[in-house]
C-alpha cells in the first residue's frame, strides 16, 4: 500500500512540474496573433480594394474556425495586400528563424497571376517572399521561416537577404504585407489566423 501511495506521489508531483515548464514557457512566449474571433483586429487594406477604402470587412463565422476579415477588389490593376497594426510592428528580432502563419482563402482560381506574396518593411528596405501556392476557394494555411534562406530583396534578382540586413529589418520593422489578391479581374480575399511567433 505504502509503494502505491509513493508511484502516485511520485506521478502527481511529475505532473505538477510538467504544467509549471509549459506554464512558464507560455509566459515567456512573446508571439504576436489576430484571430479575428471579435472584429478586424486593425488590420488595414493597401491597393485596389474594398472602393479605395483601407478598411476590411469582418464575417463573424465561416473563418478557420470562428471570424475572419474579407476585401473586394476593384480591378483597376493594381494589387491589393493586408497591412499589419501596430502590434505585429517595431523591434521584432526575437522572430527571427522562428515564423510567420496566416490562412487565406480566396473567392476563385481562375485567371491566378504570380507577385511578392509577403512583404517586410524597414524603413526604405523591404525584403520579399513568394509563396509555392496560391490559395484555394477554401482556406489555406502557410507558414513562413523568418530568415535569409528564402527570401530576397525587393530590388534585387539577387536569390537570398544576407543575415545581418534580415535581422535589422526585423528590429525596426514597419509594416508586414500580406497579398490578399491573385486574379486578374473581379474577386474576394479572405484572412484569418496570422501568427507571428517569437522566441
Amino acid at each position: 500500500m505504502k509503494k502505491k501511495n509513493v508511484y502516485i506521489s511520485i506521478t502527481v508531483l511529475i505532473i505538477i512540474i510538467i504544467v509549471i515548464i509549459l506554464s512558464l514557457k507560455m509566459c515567456n512566449n512573446n508571439s504576436i496573433a489576430s484571430y479575428f474571433n471579435k472584429n478586424d483586429e486593425g488590420w488595414t487594406i493597401v491597393g485596389d480594394a474594398q472602393e479605395n477604402s483601407a478598411k476590411p470587412d469582418y464575417e463573424t463565422k465561416s473563418g478557420n474556425p470562428d471570424g475572419y476579415i474579407w476585401a473586394d477588389d476593384n480591378a483597376t490593376g493594381g494589387v491589393w495586400y493586408w497591412s499589419a497594426p501596430e502590434k505585429f510592428l517595431g523591434d521584432r528580432s526575437s522572430s527571427y528563424n522562428e515564423k510567420l502563419t496566416f490562412s487565406l482563402k480566396q473567392s476563385s482560381v481562375d485567371n491566378q497571376f504570380d507577385d511578392n506574396d509577403i512583404i517586410l518593411f524597414s524603413n526604405e528596405q523591404q525584403i520579399v517572399f513568394n509563396t509555392s501556392i496560391n490559395p484555394d476557394t477554401s482556406w489555406t494555411d502557410y507558414s513562413v521561416k523568418l530568415n535569409e534562406e528564402i527570401w530576397k530583396y525587393s530590388t534585387s534578382d539577387e536569390n537570398s537577404v544576407s543575415k545581418k540586413d534580415f535581422i535589422e529589418i526585423l528590429s525596426k520593422l514597419t509594416g508586414i504585407y500580406i497579398r490578399g489578391e491573385y486574379i486578374e479581374g473581379n474577386d474576394t480575399g479572405g484572412l484569418d489566423n496570422v501568427i507571428l511567433y517569437s522566441n
